[in-house]
């Protein structure tokens, strides 16, 4: 072997780290472990700090709106609803322990789950300082015994929540719940105050030395804003409705007329309000005519004269008055409410208000005239043609007594609707008018001898509310009369008030000739002392209703026509009725509202 192939080369040998070298190397490791260890720590601290405290303010204003989402208070007898106080103040029973709440430097939150009554110093600090409260704790598994729900965003925490009851000082200061106070009796479920203080206290669910997060908020009972003072009249002298052929056989086109018609509201509640509307005459169609004379709507305020649409006579379609057409319409002068200083209102005793259709100078002095229109196949047997109603004799004047009341005295009016609706310093009043002069039913013909005469004489309805005394009267006079088959005798009596109790007869038990009059009149009735007439006083409220002094049904007046116009034939080859083309007429709608609860 040669001595030059046992030789190795010195200068690239690998000779390792040496044992000093491996300990100067580990202690210089463990020294600046040593030096960074609590920069350490204290970073993994803060990062545990920072995710409890923002988790806890996250569930801190949960709860709050949880609580704020809450009734306030329903009674037990009300149903099966949840208030405020049946999860967070439920009766004055104690907690079954005392809180440790702190051990040394660090804050112990509550073992379990518990509800209490907390009148005295066992409480802990992040809790109201002074007065009595009521401690609910919450933890992730809920408390069924209490009807709390198991909560798993509350994995980690326990949340305390501190009801207690605030008087009205400023600032409000805690009070002590009613004796005997628990939600689930009735009587004894009142809250003691119309507020409550509400501190939520979220700690981590082990023993920490970080603070608790705790909020606080207060929760008004919230009040539905009430009417202090109002005052309403609302009168319709006339209303007419029939049905013309429709679009088939079983749906008609609906028309309907309104005479002397008045709305009128005052009211203090938030602030003065007033609302008006009156029509002379207003009419209308399901195929969307509309027409009318002196017509007016206004909210106030402002308080602004209305402004009202054309006295003009008119007519509703084409058809003229083989539908609907009326003479001119008319008012009194004064209509502009008042909502200053607090007493709303329009019109008064002295200055009543009415709106009216008055006696034309031209049509052959016909005030209104409906019928069924142009065309119309009236049934054979009841002798009827245009117009179905009329108003053309007859007539009256403006004039409201201040007491609320009407005649029939003077000239120049047919219909007419008024009255006032006002509030006072000392209370509310209101009254609500309607009249009528003869209205011919079924004249048979424009000169023909009508069926039925109709005339309101008057009818009124009067609400006030004056310190402790109470007012609701209604009143009213009709006259009624048929046609005998020769002349025009009385309906009954012939007259109708609102002292009266006897119902009308039945249409069959009058004779036109040797024809029974229900052959033309299906039903009708009149408002009478036990039926049909309301008047109710209490309180600091009254109220009046008369809906009809008088309602009349007609028999159905046509036959049934198809889209081309042709009768309708049954099975039979005979003409088929329309069960829809009957004749409603309702006389004086009057009433009235007045209360004062300031």
């Amino acid at each position: 072997m040669s001595p030059r192939a046992d030789r190795q080369p010195t200068g690239h040998r690998d000779e390792g780290f040496s044992l000093v070298e491996v300990v100067v190397a580990i202690g210089i490791v463990v020294t600046l472990m040593v030096a960074v260890l609590p920069q350490l720590i204290s970073g993994i601290r803060a990062n545990d700090v920072a995710r409890t405290g923002s988790q806890g303010k996250t569930l801190a204003a949960s709860e709050l709106e949880r609580l704020r989402n809450l009734p306030f208070q329903v009674q037990p007898n009300a149903g099966q609803y949840v208030d405020l106080f049946d999860r967070y103040f439920q009766d004055l029973t104690a907690p079954g322990a005392t809180p440790a709440c702190k051990d040394g430097d660090r804050w112990v939150p509550p073992a379990k789950e518990s509800t209490g009554y907390v009148s005295g110093s066992a409480r802990c600090s992040y809790e109201p300082a002074s007065g009595p409260f009521y401690r609910v704790v919450r933890r992730v598994g809920g408390y069924a015994a209490k009807g709390i729900a198991a909560d798993p965003d509350l994995a980690g925490f326990v949340v305390v929540v501190n009801t207690q009851f605030l008087d009205a000082q400023t600032p409000p200061q805690p009070t002590s719940p009613v004796t005997g106070y628990d939600t689930k009796t009735v009587g004894k479920d009142q809250p003691a105050s119309g507020q409550v203080g509400l501190t939520v206290t979220v700690l981590a669910d082990r023993p920490s030395t970080t603070r608790p997060v705790t909020t606080y908020t207060q929760v008004s009972r919230s009040y539905q804003t009430t009417t202090r003072v109002r005052a309403t009249s609302d009168s319709v002298a006339m209303e007419a409705s029939t049905m013309l052929p429709g679009p088939s056989e079983t749906e008609g086109n609906a028309v309907a007329v309104s005479s002397g018609l008045v709305h009128l509201d005052a009211s203090l509640v938030a602030g003065s309000r007033v609302e008006v509307s009156a029509a002379g005459v207003t009419s209308s169609a399901a195929t969307g005519e509309n027409g009318g004379a002196t017509r007016t709507a206004l909210t106030a305020p402002p308080d602004s004269a209305p402004t009202w649409s054309s006295n003009s006579g008119g007519q509703l379609t084409a058809a003229g008055c083989e539908l609907v057409c009326w003479g001119g319409g008319d008012r009194t002068a004064t209509w502009t409410p008042t909502t200053t200083e607090g007493l709303p209102g329009i019109g008064s005793p002295t200055t009543p208000l009415e709106v009216a259709l008055k006696t034309p100078s031209t049509g052959e002095g016909y005030a209104l005239r409906m019928g069924a229109g142009t065309g119309a196949l009236f049934r054979p047997g009841l002798g009827l043609s245009n117009p179905l109603l009329r108003l053309r004799s007859a007539d009256f004047g403006f004039g409201i007594g201040a007491g609320c009341s009407v005649t029939d005295s003077g000239n120049g009016l047919r219909i007419a609707g008024g009255g006032w609706a006002r509030t006072t310093a000392t209370g509310a009043q209101a009254c609500s008018t309607a009249r009528t002069a003869e209205i011919a039913v079924l004249p048979r013909g424009s000169g023909g001898d009508p069926l039925v005469k109709v005339k309101l004489a008057g009818a009124a309805a009067r609400c006030e509310v004056a310190g402790t005394t109470l007012t609701a009267i209604a009143s009213f006079d009709l006259r009624l009369q048929y046609w005998n088959g020769s002349s025009y005798s009385p309906v009954g009596s012939g007259t109708f008030t609102a002292a009266g109790d006897s119902p009308l007869p039945d249409p069959s038990t009058l004779l036109v000739g040797g024809t029974p009059l229900s052959t033309w009149i299906e039903s009708w009735s009149v408002a009478r002392v036990s039926s049909g007439i309301t008047k109710v006083a209490s309180g600091r409220s009254t109220r009046v209703s008369v809906p009809a002094v008088l309602n009349l049904v007609t028999v159905p007046l046509r036959h049934q026509v198809a889209s081309d116009g042709t009768p309708v034939l049954d099975d039979d080859g005979d003409k088929v009725v329309d069960p829809l083309s009957t004749l409603s007429l309702t006389v004086g709608s009057v009433g009235c509202t007045a209360e004062d609860r300031r």
